[in-house]
């Protein structure tokens, strides 16, 4: 049995058992378009011959499938002598292909494409996890990595903004009872919305030039009193009272700043 393809035109031999497998339909070698094969079944090639050149006289094939149907090497007049073995040699070459066999193809394609799809997803979210630290300190991230560890169960570091921790009162003076020690009292508070870790206190000395002349700094284990939780972060409005001993740097030492570190 013969048939051929309504787009371009093509034409093939096929089986009974072909159309069996297909449900009737094929999928032409040429232009990949399905059609229904048992709706142009024929016999013999001679009646293919004269459906398709009728057709041709019609001007019923688009320019794409006049190309393809002339790729067959089949001229529009002959004496028909050669019309058997051009067409026998191009079925040779390209057998009909069953509808149902590319859509194995493609469902195969579609699951390879979803298993690609799932490991870049896993890979992409493997690295969110290890640098949400890093992510969640930029402002931009913030938000996104607050979700996506309330989703995942997973802890963020507080937030921090060295810049909104501003002094509210200062005061360095002689220490009262120990020779060569200074007092110094401070009250800083944290200006920023949100809670942050308590920071290093930075306290140091400078000469008449700026120079440094002495420096030290103080976590928060040694500026904080026992009665406030460290690992709790500074809560925005809520001043600290510091009041911390230091070694006096001598006269050399003209004036002094503070900072948070």
């Amino acid at each position: 049995m013969y048939t051929y393809c309504p787009h371009c035109f093509s034409v093939y031999q096929v089986t009974p058992d072909h159309l069996d497998r297909a449900g009737g339909q094929l999928r032409c070698g040429e232009c990949r378009e399905v059609y229904r094969a048992i709706d142009y079944l024929f016999e013999d090639l001679a009646a293919v011959r004269s459906v398709v050149e009728t057709q041709r006289a019609a001007g019923a094939r688009s320019d794409e499938g006049s190309n393809r149907y002339a790729h067959l090497d089949i001229p529009e007049h002959d004496d028909g002598s050669g019309w058997e073995v051009t067409a026998e040699s191009h079925l040779e070459k390209q057998p009909p292909t069953q509808v149902w066999q590319n859509r194995t193809v493609s469902m195969g394609d579609i699951g390879n494409g979803l298993v690609t799809g799932l490991l870049v997803l896993l890979l992409g979210l493997q690295w969110v996890y290890f640098n949400r630290d890093r992510l969640a300190a930029e402002n931009v991230w913030r938000s996104k990595m607050e979700l996506f560890c309330k989703v995942i169960h997973c802890e963020l570091p507080m937030r921090v903004d060295l810049a909104s921790i501003g002094i509210v009162e200062r005061d360095v003076r002689r220490h009262p009872v120990a020779e060569d020690a200074l007092l110094i009292n401070v009250t800083f508070e944290n200006r920023a919305a949100f809670i942050q870790p308590y920071p290093l206190f930075e306290v140091s000395f400078t000469d008449k030039a700026g120079s440094p002349v002495a420096m030290r700094r103080f976590s928060s284990a040694e500026y904080l009193g026992e009665d406030i939780n460290s690992e709790s972060g500074l809560s925005p409005e809520s001043p600290v009272q510091v009041v911390l001993e230091v070694v006096d740097p001598g006269t050399e030492a003209v004036s002094f700043q503070f900072g948070f570190l």
